[in-house]
């Protein structure tokens, strides 16, 4: 949402403040403005309502010199920021001199927003500081008042760094009683001990020089709570007077909310950010899908066509001779890969759930048969221990077959050295005593850390290389067990391996 500004304008040309509303609109504020050319004008708008005038250095009959002046006899303290054309270095400290904010060329106006904010910053700063001396040079009890009074902690000290003013709010936010504060040196009581040296020295290079760190706008750092804890505070000091003994006052905040709130915000923008980069990941997966699918397709006829030949060529040949031994071989191995092929195109294919009897080790077979080449060039051994006589299963045969792929892909991905996977299918008992096919999958890979357990099967985590894994595998194969009302348990130890455990049920039917 925008934030309102109200505007006061000396310019004699309508573009140029256009310019100049257009500016302050995109730096996300809402002007409410009046345009004026003359002092008269000048002088009729003039008011303490106004957020910030913007002066171009001269006009027809006025320049931003006399707009000055008479903005001070007003005895009004608003920001003033000078805009021209051209204007030289001298002419512009001697604005800053008289009391200007700041200046800006025309053909530099981007920097408009952030002028107009550092401004109205400096402005209320200076305004709170202006209030606080006038508080403490008032009365005792009427200082008293006005101080306990204030939501930040106000805390002065003297040149030594005792305290000698410690308000209601500073004793809520350190947790320590105005008299246990108050004739205490400032640095032991609630400064955490790693500050504590850098803020002695500051205060004596002030001391010694008049100029250093220890003034200045608003700063972050760290305080100490009376329990012992450490807290981050926003802290703005300001010298009391120019007069002897030297006294400063520090104004205190704080700022944990919005640091807790920033680390949530920072965190949240971290987690989006990877999840993006993990759907576009996923969406070139999904891509590289189709083409694979495609690729199929087109694999189909020239097979088909070499398998026609062989037949004829075998039909011509004479039975064991080496060329009919020969072409058998080749005859098998085009039927092996036009049988990957229709395993390919059936996995990618896209369709509603059909659920029918499935021997779930036939498809272990054929979800091997489809990715054998990649488990020999990863040299990847595979023991099978299927029991001989197991029922069916009711099941959907495709998306049965994208659970086993995901998990014998991932068993391949954690033995990059090479090792061994064991398949095992057996009875086995659900909860409630219910029958189920129980298959099992057990790697001699390197495993998963103990921390990452918990997050393993949720969508997008991934204990892979960046650009190797979606975070979507396992979490993809949870929900489809699930919607089959079975069960999917995983055991690891870092460095030895992992095993997965899947439980279908078996219905009475």
């Amino acid at each position: 949402m925008a934030t309102p500004l109200r505007v006061l304008m000396l310019e004699d040309q309508p573009a140029d403040a256009e310019l100049l509303l257009s500016e302050l609109r995109r730096a996300g504020f809402a002007p409410v403005w009046e345009r004026v050319e003359t002092e008269m004008d000048y002088r009729a708008h003039l008011h303490a309502g106004l957020d910030v005038i913007l002066a171009d250095y001269v006009l027809p009959q006025f320049d931003a010199v006399q707009a000055l002046q008479i903005m001070k006899e007003r005895g009004l303290d608003l920001p003033f920021i000078v805009v021209s054309g051209t204007i030289s270095d001298e002419t512009a400290v001697e604005c800053m001199k008289q009391g200007a904010a700041d200046y800006l060329l025309n053909d530099r106006l981007a920097r408009l927003g952030q002028a107009v904010i550092h401004a109205l910053h400096e402005t209320r700063v200076r305004q709170e500081r202006q209030q606080a001396e006038a508080a403490l040079r008032a009365s005792e009890a009427h200082k008293a008042a006005i101080l306990d009074s204030a939501i930040d902690g106000i805390i002065t000290i003297d040149q030594a760094g005792t305290i000698i003013e410690f308000n209601t709010a500073a004793e809520r936010l350190f947790g320590i009683p105005r008299t246990a504060a108050v004739g205490q040196p400032m640095v032991e009581l609630i400064i955490p001990p790693s500050l504590r040296e850098r803020h002695r020295r500051g205060l004596a290079h002030y001391l010694a020089t008049g100029a250093g760190p220890i003034l200045g706008t608003w700063l972050e750092t760290l305080a100490l709570h009376a329990d012992g804890t450490e807290f981050p505070i926003e802290i703005s000091t300001t010298r009391v007077g120019a007069e002897e003994p030297v006294l400063f006052t520090g104004f205190l905040r704080d700022i944990s909310e919005r640091k807790h709130a920033e680390a949530a915000l920072q965190a949240k923008n971290d987690e989006l950010r990877a999840m993006s980069a993990q759907l576009w990941q996923a969406a070139k997966l999904a891509t590289m899908g189709e083409l694979a699918a495609s690729i199929a397709h087109e694999l189909n006829n020239p097979l088909a066509t070499v398998l026609l030949r062989i037949e004829s060529l075998l039909a011509q040949a004479n039975v064991d001779t080496p060329q009919w031994r020969a072409l058998t071989v080749i005859e098998q191995e085009v039927e092996r890969m036009g049988q990957l092929v229709a395993n390919l195109l059936h996995f990618s294919r896209h369709s509603q759930p059909q659920r029918a009897s499935v021997d779930v080790r036939e498809e272990l077979e054929n979800t091997l048969a489809l990715i054998q080449y990649h488990l020999r060039n990863h040299r990847i051994t595979v023991i099978r221990q299927f029991a001989p006589k197991l029922p069916l299963v009711h099941a959907d045969r495709q998306q049965l077959r994208q659970v086993f792929l995901n998990l014998v892909t991932n068993a391949s991905d954690a033995m990059p050295q090479g090792g061994t996977l064991t398949l095992e299918v057996s009875m086995g008992l659900q909860e409630s005593d219910v029958h189920a096919v129980v298959m099992t999958f057990t790697d001699t890979g390197v495993g998963i850390a103990p921390a990452d357990m918990p997050k393993v099967m949720e969508p997008f985590f991934t204990t892979k290389p960046e650009g190797q894994g979606t975070g979507l595998g396992l979490s993809i194969c949870r929900r489809i067990v699930h919607e089959h009302g079975g069960t999917m348990e995983l055991r690891s130890t870092l460095g030895q391996g992992t095993t997965i455990c899947l439980a279908l049920p078996i219905r009475e039917d």
